[in-house]
């Protein structure tokens, strides 16, 4: 398949988000929701996927691998309703290939770990297998974590390449896309391009709400 141009993209599987129309509509972009739910949208274009093992993990494949068909995605979580003009957004926060946010909290894998059992963030006994196999390959503290709710990609082979490692490990832990990606990108050549700060301005331009039904 040939490469498209830019799209914007989400996944909404089981009852658990509501779609949000994005307050501006920029030029040039596609808007594409992926989901098992009967959702409609004057916006999105509502793309049909059944489930692969459980939603929350569907979602995640679409999270890692479905922006491949593009030469230019932004993943956008469902939880967050876009205000600002995303051409705006992407000359001001993209660096090929990839781009995300700092997390603003926490600053390795291990407090992300204990963040995730202690708020019931995913299957406790998977979590904490997988953060014990870090440990025992002895993976540095404090090396970093993305928040991956937005990120900024462009379509090359190293930026492919990485996904594949990334969604690689997550299927063979557990679902805490963080965590995984923290470990696969140790070391990466693309590790000095995605960071920015999560700060006021990213908080403005991308509301959070809550999840009306929590699931692990």
């Amino acid at each position: 398949m040939s490469k498209q141009s830019k799209v914007c993209y989400t996944a909404i599987f089981g009852d658990y988000e509501e779609l949000k129309t994005p307050a501006i509509i920029p030029d040039g972009w596609r808007f594409i929701c992926y989901t098992d739910q009967p959702l409609k949208s004057d916006v999105w274009e509502i793309v049909q996927m059944n489930v692969i093992d459980t939603p929350q993990r569907t979602a995640r494949w679409v999270k890692i691998m479905g922006w491949i068909d593009w030469q230019y995605s932004i993943w956008v979580d469902a939880s967050f309703r876009i205000l600002v003009d995303l051409n705006d957004w992407w000359a001001l926060r993209f660096k090929s290939p990839f781009s995300s946010a700092r997390h603003p909290l926490r600053s390795d894998i291990y407090a992300e770990s204990r963040s995730c059992v202690i708020n019931n963030r995913g299957d406790n006994g998977k979590v904490q297998l997988q953060e014990d196999k870090y440990r025992l390959l002895a993976f540095p503290m404090n090396t970093g974590i993305i928040t991956s709710g937005i990120m900024l990609r462009e379509n090359t082979p190293d930026c492919i390449k990485l996904h594949e490692a990334w969604w690689k490990e997550l299927s063979e832990q557990s679902v805490r896309d963080q965590l995984s990606f923290a470990f696969v990108s140790y070391k990466s050549p693309l590790i000095n391009t995605y960071i920015w700060d999560y700060g006021s301005k990213s908080q403005k331009d991308f509301i959070y709400s809550q999840h009306y039904h929590n699931r692990k």
